[in-house]
């Protein structure tokens, strides 16, 4: 699962790009390929509405995997206790943050060993 943590209203909270968070962006933006553009928009308005619904999306269901795993996580903040929580020197973060989330674990490390036979199985052909 896509996470990271942000610190908001004095507390550590679990952000998440779940599947859900997926659906309902590709829902808003026509994919999630867009959702840079509307973060990045020159329109001030409407980038910090952008990254204050996303970063609710992902407060919620950060919310609810740390409920399904057993973990203590703060009540999710919507878009309208977001903007009271938040200065305008903190949107740089708060859009990295979003970044940061949808990036982490987009790469897979795969580590294969050879087969036990790797050696022998050379020296047949």
């Amino acid at each position: 699962m896509r996470t990271a943590t942000i610190h908001l209203a004095g507390k550590d909270r679990l952000l998440c790009f779940s599947t859900r968070v997926v659906r309902n962006c590709t829902e808003r933006y026509g994919g999630i390929e867009h959702i840079g553009a509307a973060l990045s928009t020159e329109d001030t308005v409407k980038a910090l509405d952008e990254s204050m619904w996303l970063l609710s999306q992902m407060l919620e269901a950060g919310a609810r995997y740390a409920r399904m795993n057993g973990m203590d996580n703060p009540e999710p903040l919507d878009a309208d206790g977001l903007y009271d929580c938040c200065d305008m020197s903190d949107f740089a973060g708060l859009r990295g943050k979003i970044m940061e989330t949808i990036s982490n674990g987009q790469r897979a490390n795969v580590e294969a060993e050879a087969p036990k036979n790797a050696g022998a199985a050379q020296g047949e052909r």
